[in-house]
């Protein structure tokens, strides 16, 4: 299996069961990226994570992390307020543009981001791995038969 299938397939699985990904998610930040403070303060989302990683490549204004993620603009205001709140990304402005809010990450929300890659370049690792005895043609099978099967329970 190339990174190609692998994506393509992994796509898939996210159509079938976005939860258990956002199980490993909670799991591997409990383990591995707790912040110090009141737990149910601190606590990290999925749309936390996406952010921060957006921001990874630069800062960003506010419309484009919405665009980037795809929540609403509500939801990304308030998940973007907890991280401020956890120093994890600071707002600021352009000397000529006062209007615009714009958005980084601090150190610590760069270490977090980059943690966060690491742990979905291990998962796709795993992956790879476990599946490296399937051929391209036991692949494709794969891929149409949960593509069969989204389509069964989106066209009911």
């Amino acid at each position: 299996m190339n990174e190609m299938q692998y994506k393509e397939i992994d796509e898939l699985l996210h159509q079938i069961s976005d939860k258990e990904t956002h199980n490993q998610h909670e799991t591997w930040i409990a383990k591995h990226a707790a912040i110090g403070g009141d737990p149910k303060k601190s606590h990290l989302t999925h749309n936390d994570l996406d952010i921060l990683d957006v921001l990874l490549n630069g800062e960003k204004t506010v419309s484009e992390v919405v665009e980037a993620i795809q929540i609403t603009q509500g939801g990304t205001s308030r998940r973007i307020n907890h991280l401020e709140r956890l120093a994890l990304l600071e707002k600021f402005h352009q000397p000529k543009n006062k209007k615009t809010v714009y958005l980084k990450l601090t150190v610590a929300g760069k270490k977090l981001a980059k943690a966060h890659l690491e742990l979905h370049k291990q998962l796709q690792e795993r992956a790879l791995a476990a599946v490296a005895e399937f051929s391209d043609a036991d692949i494709q099978m794969v891929k149409d038969f949960l593509i069969k099967l989204i389509n069964s329970q989106m066209n009911f």
